[in-house]
């Protein structure tokens, strides 16, 4: 495997079409060689050298877009132990963003849980199966009022994202609800250079104020980005706290709808095994990592080409002031 080149945009390869007129141009251009032979020795090896670095600056700018990997890139060591009811293999990496809608209807208490409010009923099924199923997987986390903002970006720290989803669930609702602002910013969260699987875990009742969820669900869909929806609240509904008596109804249909239209699952968050369906679909999107839990994925080594990329346009710089100083 530490061996093998790949690339995460080998598209971006077509650009080294550009050498074809600068090769021809050069070997068959008689107004070219015409100015090479107008030069003095020692300018025409300085434009000669400027050139060449150039050159080789846009051959590195190429492979760096192209997102070259080799090597093998080391996740986090996993537990020798396991969480009881768990299977005793690991898999690969998958990155999971929660989405938190933080909207004021999340604050209803009208779960089987007593005074659980809808959002820490959904955060606790969140956390629960995360921590089930956390070994291999990156987590990050967003959430939305009325604008969507990604809170956590992607990282193997769970204890950060697991804080965050404590605060939110005691200090952050307010009014308002964009569920299309909210899967935007999860999705913004994703690394499109990073091979592994996407998975945004939308934590809401389904009521929307503004936007369009279907629209943030295609976009989701065409990304390859799957949402597994967990719905909390009462289909019968309650009344929002404070203010106007407004009555807040789970809206199941667009939340089965965002699950459905990408490939992930429609979790009822009203259900006591919550948890534990949402830890097994977790696990089944994940592939196999070896005995040790490593990760046997290329390491990616763009950063390289792009050193050598403004190493090399550095050099062609100086080529040319060279010339200048009449060196």
């Amino acid at each position: 495997m530490s061996g093998i080149l790949t690339f995460d945009n080998p598209w971006a390869l077509l650009g080294c079409a550009i050498f074809i007129p600068l090769v021809l141009f050069n070997h068959f251009s008689p107004y070219g060689e015409k100015i090479q032979k107008s030069l003095p020795g020692n300018l025409r090896k300085k434009l000669w050298a400027s050139r060449f670095f150039f050159r080789l600056f846009l051959i590195c700018i190429i492979a760096a877009l192209a997102g070259p990997r080799w090597g093998v890139e080391q996740a986090p060591a996993l537990p020798t132990t396991l969480p009881a009811g768990l299977p005793s293999e690991y898999h690969r990496l998958l990155d999971v963003v929660i989405a938190i809608d933080v909207s004021r209807s999340m604050e209803i208490t009208d779960g089987q849980d007593g005074e659980i409010s809808r959002l820490e009923r959904g955060l606790a099924i969140v956390k629960e199966a995360a921590v089930m199923a956390a070994p291999g997987i990156r987590l990050g986390a967003a959430v939305s009022r009325n604008r969507g903002i990604v809170a956590v970006p992607l990282t193997w720290d769970s204890e950060a994202v697991f804080a965050f989803m404590d605060a939110a669930g005691s200090s952050l609702t307010g009014r308002g609800t964009n569920l299309e602002s909210l899967l935007d910013a999860a999705s913004s969260a994703f690394q499109s250079s990073h091979p592994s699987k996407k998975l945004i875990l939308l934590v809401s009742d389904g009521e929307a104020l503004s936007g369009s969820l279907k629209a943030a669900v295609n976009r989701c869909k065409r990304n390859g980005i799957a949402v597994t929806a967990i719905a909390v609240g009462s289909d019968e509904g309650r009344i929002i706290p404070g203010g106007v008596e407004i009555i807040s109804r789970r809206d199941s249909g667009a939340m089965r709808m965002a699950a459905g239209q990408t490939g992930g699952v429609y979790i009822d968050g009203n259900r006591q095994n919550a948890s534990g369906t949402l830890a097994s679909h977790v696990r089944s999107l994940t592939q196999g990592l070896d005995a040790r839990g490593n990760k046997n994925e290329p390491k990616t080594r763009w950063f390289i080409f792009a050193m050598l990329a403004i190493m090399a346009f550095g050099a062609s710089k100086a080529s040319l002031l060279r010339m200048g100083s009449g060196e």
